[in-house]
């Protein structure tokens, strides 16, 4: 039985809860990481922030649960938040969605985007033409693009005045959880301060970086986005090994094998991602916490960066199992880049 101490309480906890707690602790530290970047990394913008909501949900839905299960006395969800998490949570997970529900909705957004920075057109706007999508650029590569950040907000954004309280307000819990559980005492984790985002506008479908002007185009650029945010963006600007470049990546990877399928399928494609590293109890395990359903106490490594799950998932270490993962994105990408891309700005 290991004791941690939390806030001058001592907590009993085996060696399981304890890998749990710590990856815990680890996502915290990264959303304070985040807050760092925001106010000292001018360099770095757009919409970084709005594609890892998802992974904000996935922590605070997460970290209240386990809390609450464990009785630590952590601050708990009043019915708003509950609601407001439990659905952002879900976001990490809109590859489940059928092939008609994805594009239906990922449509829904561009077409709303479309019409209301129409409404809000310049004098200039109007002659010169106007731009409807914000796309985020790093190490040229398309790393996020506000589309997917109204996808993955359960609120709706565009034209609320207020919604930047009302989400400064609802995000005050998920702060209230990383304190909880101490990550103000670790630093920041280390980023390269001169790592650069470059936001940039576009019209999609009539000044873009697109080859073709299909819907099914900018799903496949969506799905650069997403796959891209984490194996650039945060791979390379987050310079020590953190557990969130395996976990971001392989949830997008997880549900991508059956999704790609079903866009295969539909559209007569021909796109591949190596399928195995799929395994849906690991999947479980990063998303949810619940390490005691998969590991045995004498198989947590403690110095791992994520305690021996991959060793018991694929008879892998943490790093060649990342290697094998990212390298079967990076592939992906590559794919639908030269399907889809006219250039990289």
């Amino acid at each position: 039985m290991n004791k941690t101490a939390l806030g001058g309480i001592v907590l009993k906890l085996n060696k399981v809860q304890t890998a749990a707690y710590e990856l815990l602790q680890s996502d915290a530290r990264f959303l304070y990481t985040l807050t760092d970047i925001q106010h000292n990394a001018s360099n770095i913008n757009g919409n970084y922030i709005m594609m890892c909501q998802p992974y904000i949900g996935v922590f605070t839905d997460g970290a209240e649960q386990w809390c609450k299960k464990m009785r630590l006395g952590a601050p708990t969800f009043n019915e708003e938040e509950k609601t407001y998490y439990s659905a952002l949570r879900l976001r990490h997970k809109l590859f489940e969605k059928s092939y008609g529900d994805y594009m239906q909705l990922l449509t829904d957004k561009l077409n709303e985007s479309d019409k209301y920075f129409y409404s809000i057109r310049s004098f200039r706007e109007k002659i010169c033409g106007y731009y409807n999508v914000g796309v985020d650029i790093c190490a040229g590569n398309f790393c996020g693009n506000t589309i997917l950040g109204a996808m993955y907000s359960p609120v709706s954004l565009l034209g609320n005045q207020n919604i930047g309280i009302w989400i400064k307000n609802i995000s005050m819990i998920s702060g209230r959880l990383a304190a909880f559980l101490e990550c103000s005492k670790f630093p920041p984790y280390t980023y390269d301060s001169h790592f650069v985002i470059k936001p940039k506008d576009y019209h999609f479908f009539e000044n873009c970086p697109l080859k073709g002007k299909t819907n099914l185009d900018f799903l496949l650029f969506s799905v650069l986005c997403c796959v891209n945010y984490v194996t650039v963006f945060i791979d390379k600007c987050f310079t020590e090994e953190i557990p969130q470049k395996f976990k971001f990546a392989y949830l997008q990877y997880y549900y991508l094998c059956d999704f790609l399928k079903e866009i295969n399928a539909i559209n007569n494609k021909n796109f591949h991602l190596n399928n195995s590293l799929y395994d849906r109890n690991f999947r479980n395990c990063l998303a949810h916490y619940g390490l005691g359903q998969f590991l045995k106490e004498t198989e947590i490594i403690e110095n791992d960066v994520l305690k021996g799950l991959t060793y018991k998932a694929f008879n892998l270490d943490y790093f060649s199992a990342k290697e094998q993962l990212y390298n079967s994105l990076r592939c992906l990408t590559e794919q639908i880049e030269g399907t889809i891309l006219n250039f990289i700005s």
